[in-house]
């Protein structure tokens, strides 16, 4: 989960190229400009608001979302599509 531009959105933490996790420290996704999400092992680029592909390794393949939303100042799970459960 990361918040961007004050939005709580989350994604599986694996690289849309191979199969492992993204951040570069636990908890850490960023790159240094705190615009984009970046795979710590291949320097691919991600949107933080929509986890598309935007450039190296990840060839156009995005992050594969996990459906949010923030609720009474908790995040939490929803199905696909829907409000919160509840």
């Amino acid at each position: 989960m990361v918040r961007f531009h004050g939005q709580v959105y989350a994604f599986l933490n694996r690289c849309g190229h191979v199969p492992v996790e993204l951040d570069w420290q636990q908890g850490e996704f960023f790159d240094g400009s705190g615009l984009y999400l970046i795979c710590a092992t291949h320097g691919a680029l991600y949107a933080p608001d929509s986890g598309r592909c935007l450039g190296g390794r990840c060839n156009g393949k995005g992050l594969d979302p996990v459906p949010v939303a923030e609720e009474d100042g908790w995040v939490v799970l929803t199905e696909e599509g829907g409000q919160g459960g509840g």
